[in-house]
């Protein structure tokens, strides 16, 4: 799922790694000039959906993420603890 910059100069997609990828994009004459596209970070996305946005300067990036779950803390429950407050 491509996403352009607001000025269309480049293009924005995720590569097979889930890397954020970028081509700058000119536009000679007639002629679409696309740059070779250049890794700028490691995503940890869900899909390969659009869940990922540019801002119109190309500089910022709004990214929905998944976390890895953490397992709980355990609850400790002391029950009659008056009594040991006596002792």
């Amino acid at each position: 799922m491509p996403v352009w910059r607001h000025d269309g100069k480049e293009i924005f997609y995720l590569g097979s790694n889930r890397e954020l990828m970028a081509a700058r994009v000119n536009q000679n004459g007639s002629v679409l000039e696309i740059d070779v596209a250049r890794p700028l970070f490691q995503t940890h996305t869900e899909s390969f959906l659009a869940n990922y946005d540019v801002s119109a300067d190309g500089r910022r990036f709004i990214i929905v993420t998944s976390t890895p779950q953490k397992l709980p803390s355990p609850i400790t429950v002391v029950v009659n603890w008056m009594a040991n407050l006596k002792r």
